[in-house]
């Protein structure tokens, strides 16, 4: 059965043959190689005539035979290198000991005689017990009430954290001067500074300032009022709030929340209850970054 090509088939079998016939043809009509020359010729000539001596050069005369020891008898001596002398080491001086001071005698000092302790003061029969909220006033505060004794008009030092209208409308409080109460006693200016004082001292442990942008510019002021015995009477209300931006609006009321929570942590406050008076309501006290530091 006769097999059918396809037409590159076709095409790639007449290239196959075209070039074989192209090889072929070459291989026929290339020009024959060149022959090679031929080597150059070598004339020998034959003599009958022998020399009976050699003109060769003399050869090496033999060499001495070496002379061997005879048998028993000892090998040459060989010489021995010199040894240097290694120097010794010099001997170390031997300390001389050196005699030790002898102890000085310890004189103990005679014991002092210890003075007899002091008798502590009885109580009076007559003192009447001291009363849940008698507690102990701070030391601000003490030497303020002694500095007012020495001069009872005077200016604070140092700026207040507490508004002018700390003493509003308590008895005793007002500007003209009126008359206190029974059995109260008039806070001057440095009684108000030391009661501003140990108010911020014992609000600033609890006191945080929220964390954000420009927070630093926020200022809220409060007002609460107090117990005989230090507590909060009500929740604290805020007065005012300042500093309020675009970047800090958002914490404004976290920073007033934090301020109220320092006023109830901190309290049940340590205030003397001479003064109650003069600190049972505080109009403004203020809260801002300061406080913190």
């Amino acid at each position: 059965m006769a097999t059918v090509l396809r037409p590159e088939e076709r095409y790639g079998l007449l290239a196959a043959l075209a070039l074989h016939a192209a090889l072929a043809a070459a291989l026929l009509l290339r020009p024959a190689p060149r022959p090679l020359p031929l080597p150059e010729r070598i004339e020998v000539s034959l003599s009958d005539n022998v020399a009976l001596t050699s003109t060769a050069p003399q050869p090496q005369a033999k060499a001495a035979p070496d002379a061997a020891p005879l048998l028993g008898e000892p090998p040459p001596p060989q010489p021995q290198p010199v040894a240097k002398p290694v120097p010794q080491p010099k001997a170390a001086p031997v300390p001389v000991p050196v005699p030790l001071p002898k102890p000085k005698a310890v004189v103990k000092p005679e014991p002092k005689a210890q003075p007899a302790p002091e008798a502590k003061p009885k109580a009076r029969p007559d003192a009447k017990p001291a009363k849940a909220h008698d507690r102990a006033v701070p030391d601000p505060i003490a030497d303020a009430l002694a500095r007012a004794k020495a001069r009872p008009t005077g200016k604070p030092a140092g700026a207040s954290r507490i508004g002018p209208d700390f003493l509003k409308g308590m008895p005793g409080g007002q500007a003209g001067g009126k008359a206190a109460t029974p059995g109260a006693k008039v806070a001057g200016p440095e009684v108000k500074a030391a009661l501003e004082a140990s108010l911020s001292r014992q609000i600033k442990p609890h006191w945080r300032v929220p964390i954000g942008l420009e927070t630093d510019e926020l200022v809220t002021v409060l007002t609460f009022d107090l117990n005989r015995d230090g507590t909060l009477s009500g929740a604290p209300h805020v007065l005012t709030q300042t500093g309020i931006t675009d970047s800090n609006r958002a914490q404004a009321a976290r920073h007033a929340e934090q301020a109220i929570r320092a006023v109830r942590l901190a309290a049940p406050f340590l205030l003397p209850p001479q003064y109650y008076d003069a600190w049972k309501h505080v109009g403004r006290f203020r809260f801002d970054r300061k406080l913190s530091q």
